[in-house]
């Protein structure tokens, strides 16, 4: 039976952690807290944490937890009230952007390529009041922010660290808690309070909402692609997952199969995992390809999910293709459960490592950081 293993905690923060993002290479975390700051973290042994640790014993204790990783840099002297958001550009790495609930987005690039430490670039101003996410483009190029004002803005950088806004969309009629680009193309999704998904896509140089996804029956926190970008997980107030995918498409019409942009594009639910797996609400989803590193993965197998929650735990759940149907259901099974993860506080972020399946970071009101390891 899959199981987490605590391997690693970070601590530096004050006050809660919302959220945390991996950089490109996996190798490094930056976290950001109701005490107005954000932090850059980093394995001691770099790449090689990920693959000796998982066989390494951990006593437990503190000292040993917080032994092996390392915090890089304290950025704490742009926003005046809590940083939301964070986000590693997606290329490189060389830049972070936060957004904060005094409703502002900062970038952040390193001093220099071998430097550590981050000064800030450019202030994007704009949303009339809290900003709660900020999300990189797949290129690089493009920046989405939302907030409580019911906008999504979309910057795009003009070099030198400069960023015009391109656009600023109004379809949501509450606060937006989140927007998740397409890992494989420029195509935004948004989530909301309004219990609503809304895709969004550019259409003769402006953006519009190519889609908006109902199911749902309460705020819609959070959401996830699958790493290929075939399915869009998302989580909601109303303590359920739901899995979406483009309905079928006539054959011969030459587009790509997954969840892409075509006109006139429609939705559908795949999967729902009930409201019993968590008791309250749950804030946060991520996916992660197959843990079967280095072998051939069974062909119906689309990796697992992690899910956060009000409820102090953390839930694993295993992704699959059904065998006895056609219509392109999938099975999600819970196969982990991990209660209080951070003690008797919430859950507000899970992400897994981008390179190295199995590795996942959490953080929770009681201001820590976790790393875990999937056993399988």
């Amino acid at each position: 039976m899959p199981q987490l293993k605590l391997v690693a905690e970070l601590r530096g923060h004050e006050d809660r952690v919302w959220q945390v993002s991996w950089d490109p290479s996996g190798t490094r975390l930056a976290s950001c807290s109701g005490d107005k700051s954000a932090r850059v973290w980093s394995a001691i042994a770099g790449a090689s944490f990920f693959t000796s640790t998982a066989d390494m014993e951990v006593d437990g204790n503190r000292s040993s937890l917080a032994s092996t990783w390392q915090c890089l840099d304290v950025i704490d002297n742009a926003h005046k009230r809590t940083v939301r958001s964070v986000a590693f550009e997606p290329t490189r790495g060389r830049a972070i952007a936060t957004a904060s609930f005094d409703g502002t987005t900062a970038i952040w690039e390193k001093t220099d390529e071998s430097a550590d430490s981050y000064e800030c670039v450019a202030t994007l101003e704009g949303h009339e009041n809290e900003a709660k996410c900020v999300a990189w483009a797949p290129s690089g190029q493009l920046l989405a922010t939302c907030g409580r004002d019911k906008s999504v803005w979309i910057w795009e950088s003009t070099g030198e660290g400069d960023f015009d806004c391109i656009s600023v969309l109004m379809e949501h009629t509450q606060d937006v808690k989140m927007v998740l680009w397409h890992p494989k193309q420029e195509l935004l999704a948004s989530f909301s309070y309004d219990d609503t998904i809304r895709v969004w896509k550019e259409d003769d140089d402006d953006w519009v909402s190519a889609a908006t996804i109902s199911g749902h029956t309460s705020t819609v926190w959070g959401g996830t692609f699958s790493p290929e970008g075939e399915y869009l997980a998302s989580v909601s107030d109303d303590r359920t997952v739901r899995v979406w995918a483009q309905n079928a498409v006539q054959q011969g019409s030459g587009s790509e199969e997954g969840f892409y942009y075509r006109p006139d594009a429609s939705y559908r639910c795949v999967a729902v995992v009930p409201d019993s797996v968590h008791s309250r609400a749950i804030y946060s989803v991520s996916w992660c390809a197959s843990v079967a590193a280095g072998e051939q993965s069974a062909k119906n197998d689309l990796g697992f999910l992690a899910t956060g929650s009000g409820d102090n735990s953390v839930r694993i759940l295993s992704v699959s293709h059904k065998d006895d149907t056609a219509a392109g259901d999938l099975d999600v099974a819970l196969v982990s459960t991990l209660e209080n993860a951070h003690g008797l506080s919430d859950v507000n972020c899970v992400q897994w490592n981008p390179k190295y399946p199995g590795w996942l970071a959490t953080s929770g009101d009681d201001g820590v950081i976790r790393i875990w390891h999937l056993e399988l």
